[in-house]
């Protein structure tokens, strides 16, 4: 076996051993905002209940629905959804999180491709505008004025339009109230007609942070840890022991108020834990908080549950936000270092090419593997040895 050929087989266990290790590793990425379908309760039972409506289409027992506007507890703030997954039931107790929109679990919604239009009517309708706007914005007659329960009916009955392709049974809309008709199907028709122009934007990401944990050694800097937020009002907030101290690449010390307006002006920033060799071993854990709005068009859906599913039946329906609202967000993080650090964060510099025919430098040792495999050539050749002295026996 040539010497290359050696270094080959050392270096591919090299890497199997860094794979392993790097498995290890605290995922990038934080948590995306959570929350919970619960009640309506007070004015938001008479600002959020609809009619029930009639399909043309779909599966024969599947035509009649209820329509109204969910209430999402994010926090301490109650927000009003949208369902935009006609044919799935809300699960008791499921758990929501948010996600971007070309990852709405349902392999067959046409939501994806709709989504433009939905954010449209999500900015154009009820609640984003009064009853007696939308109607305005409609024009014509109403019969008695719109009212916020017809708003409800046409608005949510035009975004399954779009999300479910579910067509309105223009004859027969609100088959339990019939004098709701003429007005329903008038905004109907107008939030998927030639005024839908379609909003293309998707929701920025509110407040996340990566990686959310990363492990040093003293005498180093431990990051980068990137913060990237539309929020405003950063604070961070963290118990620095003595001589640590955050920082910029170069090492340069960053006040925590610093780091904050950084944060606060810039869409992305990164950050690093300075770790003086004097202090040994140590954490650090750190909150950045911010206040953000919880934009219209925001999806949310059940939890663990992100992108298309073929048993996307199972879960609890999605939903998208009808309306904004601030909320107090946080992201947590923390570094940790030792004298013999067990997470790895830093990435070895690139090596030059090696042009005699060697094996360019990984960043990972060999040593350790071209042992072992030296200790098993030993011992095959001692086996072999020993087999061939018993033959001579």
């Amino acid at each position: 076996m040539s010497r290359v050929k050696k270094l080959r087989i050392g270096a591919a266990l090299a890497g199997v051993t860094v794979a392993a290790m790097m498995a290890s590793v605290t995922p990038a990425s934080a948590e995306a905002a959570t929350g919970k379908i619960v009640e309506p309760v007070g004015e938001e039972i008479a600002s959020g209940k609809g009619y029930q409506i009639e399909l043309s289409n779909g599966p024969e027992n599947k035509r009649h629905f209820d329509t109204e506007l969910f209430v999402l507890q994010v926090g301490d703030k109650r927000l009003r959804t949208y369902c935009v997954d006609i044919y799935t039931d809300i699960l008791d107790g499921a758990q929501y999180e948010e996600a971007n929109w070309e990852e709405h679990p349902n392999q067959s919604t046409s939501f994806k491709k709709n989504s433009a239009k939905i954010n449209w009517i999500l900015h154009n309708a009820y609640p984003e505008i009064s009853a007696a706007a939308l109607a305005k914005n409609v024009g014509g007659e109403f019969e008695g004025g719109l009212s916020v329960a017809e708003a409800v009916t046409a608005t949510q009955a035009a975004i399954w339009h779009f999300s479910d392709n579910a067509q309105l049974n223009l004859d027969n809309p609100t088959p339990k109230n019939k004098d709701a008709k003429n007005d329903v199907v008038k905004v109907y028709k107008h939030l998927i007609g030639d005024a839908n122009k379609g909003i293309q934007n998707a929701p920025k990401p509110v407040l996340t942070l990566e990686p959310t944990k990363l492990t040093g050694k003293p005498d180093s800097l431990i990051g980068p840890f990137v913060v990237t937020t539309t929020a405003t009002g950063i604070t961070i907030s963290a118990k620095l022991p003595e001589g640590v101290i955050f920082s910029d690449k170069d090492g340069k010390e960053l006040p925590k108020a610093d780091v904050a307006q950084k944060i606060q002006q810039l869409d992305k920033y990164e950050f690093y834990v300075k770790v003086p060799a004097s202090v040994a071993t140590g954490k650090v854990e750190f909150t950045v908080t911010g206040e953000s709005e919880f934009s219209l068009g925001r999806l949310f859906v059940a939890k663990g549950k992100k992108g298309a599913r073929s048993d996307s039946a199972k879960f609890s329906q999605s939903m998208i936000l009808a309306s904004s609202q601030k909320v107090r967000l946080d992201a947590q993080g923390s570094a940790e270092w030792g004298t013999t650090p067990t997470t790895p964060n830093e990435t070895p510099a690139p090596q030059p090419k090696n042009n005699d025919n060697e094996l360019a430098n990984t960043g990972a040792s060999v040593l350790t593997p071209l042992i072992i495999g030296v200790v098993l050539v030993g011992g095959g050749v001692a086996a072999l040895v020993f087999q061939r002295r018993r033959r001579k026996a």
